[in-house]
């Protein structure tokens, strides 16, 4: 009823509370639904992305991994794949046209439901559209609403298609396999994993270069499997050169980006290696700037374990711990050397030196700003490591262990 009748008789309205059940109530059923809502069964998910320069060169070439979602095999009962039968859980479609966006509706002609593309993990941009200037994928990636643009970003120097037609390991989708390869990147710290929005951030930077994973085909045992192993430098918007792991890992310890890792050295006493695991590393940039140049100071601490030795000398005593405290911090300044080395022969600031200056001393980097590639190559940089092992493991003495002559 709209009115209650109180002990006098007398009729009064509903309380506040009352009214906002009722409208909460009435509204219920305006709230079961999404206005774009569309069904699974006509969209075609898209979760991986592959982008080159189309036939001789013109236009665009693109590759969708679409999912199959109904032969994506679940476990059965006794733990093995069940269902989904013997169908390939994954569709490759390729598609081209004068622009990105056209080769994406182009490929509709191709594909009983319509792309849809907000579940996409990895954008796989080819060599050769890198080197001849990725903006225009780039401004379809940002500019339509459906692509995310915290996803991955990656090169490859083989055709994308062949990429995500490789072997996916233990993933049933290769571009969930491209994804997890790249969130894994702490284990080693070799890769430098970019995302759209990174990319984007960095490219807004008026003096710092980009860098981009490159991921490849390696042939083991006849199958062709994935591995990341080297960094793209982008320049402008355009790809200018490479990263080895080394240099990659030495680009990394500049922006405090290492998070996991081992670092092998030749063992102090003797024959053999020594790989100490990566616990924490900390990196302090410093980076000043004068007519006559810039100044750049990075200070790297390591705090690390021994992890493994193929040496018989015991490297558990203090003067040992020292020796391996030494060698580790030179291969982290080679490394930091070779990252260095390699961007100044590029004449290109992949550590953001030039980005400090501006968020630090801006009236003392727009002296700077006009001539900063040649300020970039000429910088004085000075590298310091310290290093602390903090343990040895479970057991002190290697279990190839000689005692010393005498002892």
């Amino acid at each position: 009823m709209g009115r209650t009748a109180d002990q006098g008789g007398r009729n009064r309205p509903f309380s506040k509370g009352g009214l906002r059940l009722l409208m909460i109530l009435l509204l219920i059923p305006l709230l079961g639904g999404c206005w774009d809502l569309r069904e699974l069964d006509s969209l075609a998910l898209v979760f991986g992305m592959g982008l080159d320069l189309g036939p001789q060169g013109d236009g665009y070439r693109l590759t969708f991994e679409i999912v199959r979602a109904r032969q994506i095999q679940t476990p059965g009962p006794d733990g093995s794949g069940g269902g989904g039968g013997q169908r390939n859980p994954y569709w490759l479609l390729q598609a081209t046209g004068p622009t990105v966006f056209e080769a994406v509706r182009n490929a509709t002609l191709q594909s009983s439901r319509r792309l849809f593309l907000s579940h996409t993990q990895v954008f796989i941009i080819g060599e050769e559209l890198a080197k001849s200037g990725i903006s225009p994928t780039i401004d379809f990636i940002v500019r339509v609403n459906e692509p995310r643009i915290v996803k991955w970003l990656l090169l490859t120097a083989d055709e994308p298609e062949q990429i995500f037609a490789a072997e996916p390991g233990l993933e049933q989708i290769t571009a969930l396999a491209i994804a997890d390869l790249i969130q894994n990147y702490g284990i080693t710290s070799k890769i430098k994993p970019v995302r759209v929005v990174d990319y984007l951030e960095t490219r807004m930077h008026k003096t710092s270069a980009n860098t981009l994973p490159i991921i490849r085909i390696k042939e083991t045992a006849g199958k062709k499997e994935l591995i990341i192993d080297r960094t793209g430098v982008i320049k402008g918007d355009k790809l200018v050169g490479y990263l080895d792991p080394k240099e990659t890992r030495g680009l990394l310890w500049v922006q405090d980006e290492v998070d996991g890792g081992v670092v092998t050295v030749d063992a102090p006493g003797g024959e053999g290696k020594a790989t100490m695991e990566l616990f924490n590393a900390d990196t302090k940039l410093t980076v000043e700037g004068n007519e006559h140049g810039i100044q750049v100071r990075i200070e790297v601490k390591v705090r690390s374990g021994l992890g493994a030795q193929t040496t018989s000398v015991d490297l558990s005593t203090t003067n040992q711990i020292e020796r391996l405290e030494k060698r580790q911090a030179e291969v982290i300044r080679e490394e930091i050397g070779a990252a260095l080395t390699k961007a100044r022969d590029l004449k290109a600031d992949i550590f953001g030196f030039g980005e400090y200056l501006y968020r630090h001393d801006h009236r003392r980097w727009k002296g700077l700003e006009s001539e900063w590639e040649r300020y970039f190559v000429g910088a004085e940089v000075d590298v310091s490591v310290e290093v602390m092992v903090e343990e040895v493991g479970l057991i002190t003495k290697p279990t190839i262990y000689r005692a010393p002559e005498g002892g």
